[in-house]
């Protein structure tokens, strides 16, 4: 990054930071998700899949090239290293061009590279835990930085925030770690593409690691259930692909992305900064599941499919398979999801992990619960699916009304869980802010 930091009064603060990355070997032939449409697996690798730690004091964040991750894996990682560290955040990237790791959910699960994944995150958490060293904390926001929309309503303007904390060795000067975080979904590249890749954060990644050799950036998707880089969510039901999202692309939105934080102000994070953390889960509803409906729905589908195309008839596929599971699953007819949300405190700094795929407003309203910078992720602790705002049912739409089948959920969240992980996130930082 350019320029010196602004600094607050007092003495400059310490953190133990480390951080690891570990890389997962992918074979060809492994189920990618992402993409309902897309029923062929991988054909071999453009960019290795990752799993990254940054351990902050004896908090972990833990970060997959995955689309999205179950909350018994993240549970499974966590109970490997209690003996480490007491919390550990566990999140996908969200990008749709990794390996199926999901245990069901988003595609076929692929069980021998799930269980590399579990084993490379205890890996990099215990090596990044003991080379911690005392670090200073740098916090930077770039509004708006040319990258990103609203996938629901194409003329409805966005204020996107890319948030990022450095944490430098003070001794030297050098950069040990960065955390990245922008609300916008990683899928530049289409159903199209069977190579598996990180989409554009690994570009992220590779540019700022490039001009601090030796350090390690962690990215992770903030609230981005509604946004995108500018096309429509239903995309996703096909598997051809249109030529313009491709490897090139992802590389330059990961680049303006990097390049926008290199030109942006620092802020030195002053006082005593030390990592602490609260967790608090919360039984979010879902919808009643009609099995009558369900039944109708099955029969129409398949009887659609002897006039399908190949992209309708996979889409199809998918959902049938979800209507026999709910029918013969024994699914109660109403259900809830336990969500888990941990709050981070570093100095005048909070990050907030929350579950499955907020919107952009959901975490715009995490960040005013304090007076001071919070940085929201989504994807953590597990992903089930599509969280939106009560005023977005009346709109439908793949996120409303579809994609719980293609997470194996037994129906969509119902209006009001949102807000109910809303308000969960923002007593957790509003206490720890003294409001």
């Amino acid at each position: 990054m350019t320029g010196e930091p602004t600094r607050s009064p007092g003495p400059v603060p310490r953190l133990l930071v480390g951080a690891a990355t570990v890389e997962v070997e992918v074979p060809p032939g492994t189920p990618m998700a992402g993409f309902a449409a897309r029923q062929d697996p991988s054909r071999g690798v453009h960019d290795p899949t990752t799993v990254r730690a940054l351990v902050l004091d004896d908090v972990a964040l833990v970060s997959v090239d995955v689309c999205a991750l179950h909350e018994d894996t993240c549970a499974q990682v966590r109970a490997r290293l209690a003996d480490v560290v007491p919390t550990c955040v566990v999140a996908a990237t969200h990008t749709h061009s990794g390996p199926c790791v999901g245990r069901g959910r988003v595609g076929r699960h692929a069980a021998a590279v799930h269980d590399d994944v579990v084993a490379a995150a205890e890996r990099a958490v215990r090596h990044a835990h003991a080379k911690r060293r005392a670090c200073a904390v740098e916090y930077t926001e770039v509004r708006s930085p040319g990258v990103g929309a609203n996938r629901r309503h194409p003329g409805r303007s966005v204020d996107l925030r890319l948030q990022a904390l450095c944490f430098r060795d003070p001794a030297d000067g050098r950069v040990v770690s960065r955390l990245v975080v922008y609300p916008c979904h990683p899928v530049v590249l289409d159903a199209a593409n069977l190579l598996v890749s990180a989409d554009y954060p690994g570009q992220v990644r590779t540019v700022l690691e490039a001009g601090d050799p030796g350090s390690v950036t962690m990215f992770l998707t903030g609230a981005a259930g509604d946004i995108n880089t500018g096309h429509r969510a239903e995309d996703s039901y096909r598997a051809s692909g249109t030529g313009l999202r491709t490897y090139a692309e992802a590389e330059r939105v990961g680049a303006v992305l990097a390049d926008a934080l290199g030109g942006a102000a620092r802020h030195l994070v002053g006082g005593e900064v030390q990592a602490t953390a609260v967790t608090e889960e919360v039984d979010l509803p879902l919808l009643p599941v009609d099995r009558e409906q369900v039944r109708r729905d099955l029969a129409r589908w398949t009887t659609d499919l002897g006039e399908a195309d190949a992209d309708r008839a996979a889409l199809l596929g998918v959902w049938a398979s979800w209507a026999r599971g709910v029918l013969d699953g024994g699914v109660p007819e109403r259900a809830t999801w336990r969500a888990r949300v941990t709050a981070v405190r570093l100095g005048e700094v909070a990050l907030v992990a929350l579950p499955g795929e907020p919107f952009l407003a959901s975490g715009e309203q995490v960040r005013a619960a304090s007076s001071a910078p919070v940085i929201v992720l989504g994807y953590s602790d597990g992903c089930p699916g599509y969280l939106p705002p009560r005023e977005e049912y009346a709109h439908g739409g793949y996120e409303v009304d579809d994609a719980h089948r293609y997470y194996d959920m037994p129906a969509p969240f119902a209006p009001g869980a949102a807000e109910q992980l809303v308000a969960v996130a923002c007593r957790l930082v509003g206490a720890d802010d003294g409001r």
